[in-house]
């Protein structure tokens, strides 16, 4: 069996999606509908360029993760922000290598809404990088069958997990579905170059 390499794994996870709310500017200021769980979504999204928030009427800057836990204690958000804020700032940890919070957080997101497809792809991620192998096929079968964004990406880490478990058939078949999603990502084409078939 081919060995993996860490960056192997995480170059498609840190592709994590984030659920996301609606903004509506209007002249110099902007309302988030969702309110902190709006800015925990915008630091989710742009997990690879970090920002401070500043909240008005206030001179502090907050961190993005600080944001997220804001949402999540707050008290006041529905249960689709609750879900979300959890997803988000699992993919905050998850960026920061923090695995075990990260899992911990997408679990709790799904305990509120297990209907989150993001947050099984997202579980799914960690545990591939965890390397628990049949653990992450379940979190990615059940985000592929709920319709989980970037469904490309999903498809791919779930072949390694299938690879890792000996299973090549399905590897190939989830590598092959990466490639016809995502036909512009070279990562897919080059697991499949690795495959001869048979007929």
């Amino acid at each position: 069996m081919k060995q993996l390499s860490t960056r192997r794994y995480f170059f498609a996870a840190i592709f994590s999606v984030a659920v996301t709310c609606t903004a509506v500017a209007q002249t110099d200021v902007t309302f988030f509908d969702g309110g902190l769980a709006e800015l925990c979504t915008s630091a989710a999204l742009n997990v690879k360029s970090p920002e401070h928030f500043e909240l008005t009427g206030s001179r502090l800057t907050v961190a993005p993760m600080e944001i997220c836990t804001m949402a999540i204690e707050g008290g006041s958000a529905t249960i689709d922000e609750l879900a979300a804020s959890y997803n988000n700032r699992g993919v905050l940890w998850f960026d920061q290598g923090n695995l075990d919070a990260a899992l911990k957080d997408f679990d709790e997101a799904l305990a509120v809404r297990a209907s989150l497809a993001e947050a099984h792809v997202n579980r799914g991620y960690v545990l591939v990088a965890k390397q628990r192998w049949q653990e992450s096929l379940d979190a990615f079968n059940k985000g592929i069958e709920l319709g989980a964004p970037e469904l490309a990406k999903a498809h791919y880490n779930r072949g390694i997990a299938h690879e890792e478990l000996g299973k090549a058939r399905e590897a190939y078949y989830d590598y092959l579905k990466a490639s016809e999603l995502d036909p512009v990502w070279q990562e897919p084409k080059q697991e499949l170059s690795r495959f001869t078939v048979k007929r």
